[in-house]
């Protein structure tokens, strides 16, 4: 029996995937405070826009799939009214849920808080899983200095706000320093399991864990102060 299709990724629904101008953007965020949608005029009036103009954006924002738009039924002999609705999610509230359930997870596993050897070895295991999971590993044969690139690069785009810090001495590892972590939310800071579950991920997708041909070793170093985390490279 063939399997029924699955719902689109959501990831698809996000507003850096549907490439909006800056003025679908501001269209997009006002459509946003009306959970139930509006039609062009009322959207028009809060935007303090021609209706004609309001009505524009939105043709294009559904051509792009960022909103959905359905008919009322007809009052009287007049032309059915439009309501236009968002459907592109709140990436905040996304990343809130899953790392509230990352932290669930992690929590049923094993004691999130015992920095134990085996804990954090298990931790790091996990995180390799996860990035073969990903189809993020890379090949091992690259040199410190090509490592902290794609190193850069990989943290950049996993929301860690990363910064390249110079060995401080001869002999000294160079470092990126990470200035925001995916995992923090409010009060909350990860655990030392949800961080070698980072580190075991970094390492592998970096191919670090590879000995075939390995020329670079990372380590990971939660909360080195000055309010980040810290990354090193050693050949």
């Amino acid at each position: 029996m063939a399997k029924a299709p699955a719902p689109q990724p959501a990831t698809e629904l996000f507003s850096e995937s549907l490439q909006l101008s800056l003025k679908q953007r501001e269209v997009l965020d006002a459509l946003q405070a009306f959970p139930q949608g509006a039609g062009s005029a009322e959207l028009a009036a809060t935007l303090g826009m021609h209706v004609n103009t309001a009505r524009g954006h939105l043709d294009e924002l559904v051509a792009r799939g960022a909103v959905r738009v359905s008919s009322l039924p007809a009052e009287g002999r007049g032309r059915p009214s439009y309501i236009f609705q968002v459907r592109v999610p709140d990436n905040r509230t996304v990343a809130d849920e899953y790392v509230s359930l990352v932290e669930v997870l992690a929590g049923m596993l094993t004691d999130t808080d015992a920095a134990t050897p085996e804990n954090l070895a298990r931790g790091r295991e996990i995180g390799r899983t996860w990035a073969r999971r990903m189809g993020a590993v890379d090949q091992p044969t690259r040199s410190p200095a090509e490592t902290l690139d794609l190193l850069f690069v990989r943290l950049r785009d996993m929301g860690f706000d990363p910064v390249s810090m110079p060995a401080e001495a001869p002999g000294d590892a160079p470092a990126v320093a990470l200035h925001s972590c995916p995992f923090v939310t409010g009060d909350s800071v990860p655990t030392p399991f949800v961080c070698a579950i980072h580190e075991g991920f970094l390492e592998e997708s970096l191919g670090t864990t590879n000995p075939q041909g390995r020329t670079v070793s990372l380590t990971l170093r939660p909360f080195a102060g000055d309010g980040t985390c810290r990354v090193e490279v050693a050949g």
